[in-house]
């Protein structure tokens, strides 16, 4: 096993190639009820589709409502996309579709078409949008990712006759069932996937976590849990970066290993105060296609520290890119996370989501302060 490595690249002082406001784009400042995102207020997603576009989307109610729709409320909506030059920022084409406004997901997928997932329809588009096929009594879970990190495959979840859920992993060309699976022991776990294997993440409270793995069309098998302390080992959470290889997130470690368990390289957070997400990795990560570079959002505490009043709070703090073959990172930007203001002003929190080019040069941000694009350094010519 390696020693975990503390990598501390500068934060840049680079400019993005480019930036713009969310007005010229078309969307609003994020809206939150109780901390929640609204309808209409909730972060905005972000995509490469290839080297040289950028893609957008977002979801406003059908009609405007007197106060903020929590999004847990299923209402008429339009899910809105945008696809900008990756390079300039310019509009290139928009399109918007009538949706449900839960159970909202969108990717682009290896093929070039677009997959969304609606309430409990999962619906394949060409890339002009006309529709190719869909798949009824089937939803999707935002919990966990939606599309592998090759954009082949997709993660399903279809009810029988008699309302029993089962995961299906499915072609995200074909839909064709590649796996499928019902078992008790992984009903209610966290799921990570690519291509070729599923990894299952069980925690409860007060409970050691538990892992389990199969191979894309095999059988559960358990997988080792490396962290002893079991309050901590519940707080990790896990991705994969190509088919075979898995980043950990452990608070203020990540680790990267092979499904089979060998590591390949660990390193911790550049400062001291900044530790990894607790979220869903998919909300605060990005993957290139080739799967040699990952790019991870930072958290550092804010907000008062009392002690009896407990009053500190995460908030997003920097993006920072790793790069495999150099084992560590590469890039670090700063970004602006949830203000101590915003308990007194909750209806706006400060959120960012971040995206990397397939051939890992390009970085991509979208805020409440708009979208805007980073260069990355070559390969081979990564700072260390």
């Amino acid at each position: 096993m390696s020693k975990a490595q503390s990598n501390r690249p500068s934060l840049s002082q680079e400019l993005p190639i480019w930036s713009v406001k969310p007005k010229h784009v078309g969307y609003n400042l994020s809206m939150f009820k109780n901390f929640r995102p609204t309808v209409g207020g909730d972060r905005v997603r972000i995509q490469f589709l290839d080297d040289q576009r950028l893609a957008l989307a977002w979801l406003t109610p059908d009609k405007i409502a007197a106060k903020p729709i929590g999004f847990a409320t299923s209402v008429p909506s339009y899910l809105h996309l945008t696809i900008l030059d990756a390079h300039t920022g310019q509009q290139i084409s928009n399109h918007e579709w009538s949706c449900s406004s839960v159970g909202v997901n969108l990717a682009y997928t290896a093929s070039g078409q677009w997959l969304l997932s609606s309430d409990q329809t999962v619906t394949l588009y060409s890339p002009l949008f006309d529709k190719v096929r869909d798949l009824q009594n089937a939803r999707t879970d935002w919990s966990n990712t939606f599309i592998s990190p090759s954009g082949r495959t997709f993660l399903s979840y279809v009810s029988d006759s008699h309302g029993a859920w089962s995961a299906q992993l499915r072609d995200s060309a074909t839909f064709e069932v590649l796996d499928s699976w019902n078992d008790a022991r992984v009903t209610k776990a966290y799921l990570a996937y690519s291509d070729h294997f599923i990894l299952a993440r069980s925690t409860n409270p007060r409970t050691p976590q538990e892992l389990y793995v199969r191979e894309v069309g095999g059988s559960w098998r358990p997988r080792p849990v490396t962290v002893q302390d079991f309050r901590m080992a519940s707080l990790i959470t896990y991705e994969f970066i190509n088919d075979d290889t898995l980043v950990s997130f452990r608070r203020n470690e990540l680790v990267l290993e092979t499904v089979g368990g060998t590591e390949l390289f660990s390193s911790t957070v550049p400062e001291t105060g900044l530790f990894l997400p607790f979220l869903p990795p998919w909300s605060t990560s990005a993957i290139s296609n080739g799967g040699e570079r990952f790019a991870v959002i930072l958290d550092r505490l804010r907000g008062p520290r009392n002690e009896k009043l407990d009053m500190s709070f995460p908030s997003e703090d920097r993006v920072v890119v790793y790069s495999i073959p150099q084992r560590g990172a590469i890039f670090s930007v700063k970004v602006k996370g949830v203000s101590p203001w915003s308990i007194f002003t909750p209806s706006h929190l400060g959120w960012n989501r971040v995206a990397l080019s397939p051939d890992g040069q390009l970085l991509g941000i979208v805020s409440d302060e708009g979208p805007r694009v980073y260069a990355l350094p070559p390969a081979g010519q990564e700072k260390r």
